[in-house]
């Protein structure tokens, strides 16, 4: 008889984490497995990954698209003080509406087996649900995510109902074990499965790009690809460095693939220092790898990270990787600084020296760096990974 397996997770717009989540849906064995995916919200036509959802998967949204569109239109204008008491009243109704369905859900289904909390975004209820076993995924540095000590302290609470804590790599399995000695018996690695067949037929794809966009991939041109958020990603950085080097009369082409808050921020930096001829925004590509496929090399600069999926893929493609050595991920998937380059958090001058080094072929190692990195990618294959989750699953 199959094992009945439910996913959760917050939604299925563009990001890294949901990206994985469909890859792990998309490969796990569903002879041996019954799997049922529950999402929070029902973004309507921001769900980009719907499509994507194995057709043996049943599905169910927890708050409506209607309940999401009201927080949404609410949290855009809260500095208004009504329009605060607006969005907190419908934020708070939509968690007592999410647990309610949920609870709902879980009666309807019988005996489920494994809750997978794919983005421990169940915490606050878990402990409310009758269920086997209940595993969680972190993904994220948690002093990050959460900040303050009470709500890193709160965390760690609710961690204690899990049976099993899922870090994404060896950094942030450490970082869990010193923050919550007591969970340290519970905590396992398993890093994010790829794709790489997928991916190679898909960076072939022009079928996204329009004609101008198809010639500016001839352009000799780097690549930054991430979420437009400055509260993590740290395009300041980023920009302070090219303007380093336009200083040097290196003038090279950075292309920045994505979408998010901070866009008009980040268009703003790029003026004040004059680099719109050299850095252009491109936008959210639901296909990012012909981008990655054609650029000379891959820069990364984050505050901090999860994993860093898109380093990863950009060494699919023997890419020289250039990142942030921020927590969690990047050093580790860089194997600290012998796969790839790794600067300071915030120093756009190392940065800056590093991207001058690269441009004008200044470093003799930089094919041994693309080397080690190519025999590094074994242990992110899907096949290598999702046999860790099986065995995670099959454990009683």
């Amino acid at each position: 008889m199959k094992k009945k397996i439910v996913f959760r997770s917050g939604s299925l717009r563009m990001g890294g984490l949901e990206r994985v989540l469909i890859e792990v849906l998309q490969t796990i064995n569903k002879d041996k497995y019954e799997i049922i995916l529950v999402i929070d919200d029902d973004c309507g036509e921001n769900n980009i990954f719907e499509k994507d959802i194995p057709k043996e998967v049943k599905y169910y949204f927890l708050k409506s698209q209607e309940l999401i569109q009201k927080i949404d239109k609410y949290r855009l204008k809260k500095k208004n003080y009504i329009y605060k008491i607006l969005y907190n009243f419908y934020l708070n109704y939509s968690t007592k509406i999410m647990f309610k369905n949920m609870e709902k859900l879980v009666k309807e289904m019988g005996s489920i087996d494994i809750l997978v909390d794919f983005d421990a975004g169940a915490t606050k209820y878990i402990d409310k649900l009758n269920i086997k076993r209940k595993i969680v995924w972190i993904h994220n540095s948690i002093p990050n995510l959460k900040k303050k000590k009470d709500k890193i302290e709160r965390f760690g609470k609710r961690l204690e109902h899990y049976d099993t804590i899922v870090a994404i790599c060896d950094e942030m399995k450490e970082e869990v074990e010193n923050i919550y000695p007591k969970l340290r018996g519970k905590i396992r690695r398993i890093y994010n499965p790829f794709n790489f067949e997928r991916i190679e037929k898909l960076s072939e794809d022009l079928s996204e790009l329009n004609n101008e966009q198809k010639n500016m991939l001839k352009d000799d041109y780097c690549i930054a690809i991430s979420r437009l958020d400055t509260l993590q990603k740290d395009y300041l950085t980023l920009i302070k460095a090219f303007s380093k080097l336009k200083e040097k009369n290196i003038n090279k082409k950075l292309y920045i693939i994505g979408d998010g808050p901070s866009k008009e921020e980040i268009r703003i930096y790029i003026e004040n220092y004059k680099l719109e001829d050299q850095i252009k925004l491109l936008g959210r590509f639901k296909n990012p790898y012909v981008w990655l496929k054609n650029c000379d090399f891959f820069i990364h600069s984050s505050k901090y990270e999860g994993f860093g999926l898109v380093l990863v893929e950009a060494a699919f493609f023997n890419k020289l990787v250039i990142s942030s050595d921020c927590k969690v991920g990047p050093s580790e998937i860089l194997e600290y600084g012998k796969s790839g380059y790794l600067f300071n958090v915030g120093n756009f001058e190392q940065l800056a020296e590093i991207l001058e080094k690269i441009i004008l072929k200044k470093d003799g190692e930089i094919s041994k760096i693309i080397k080690n990195m190519e025999k590094n990618l074994l242990r992110f294959d899907k096949s290598v990974v999702l046999k860790e989750y099986e065995k995670l699953f099959d454990e009683n």
